[in-house]
């Protein structure tokens, strides 16, 4: 299975948006990424 690999700047501003938010799972739907990918992020 190929890895994606995503930009620093995306990130960033996954991980902006799910402290705006408070909800990972719904940040992570929204952008269709895995819940685990943006928890790793946001360590």
């Amino acid at each position: 299975m190929k890895t994606k690999r995503y930009d620093q700047d995306f990130k960033e501003q996954i991980v902006r948006e799910c402290q705006e938010v408070g909800n990972v799972a719904l940040v992570a739907r929204r952008h269709g990424l895995s819940k685990n990918t943006v928890h790793n992020w946001l360590k």
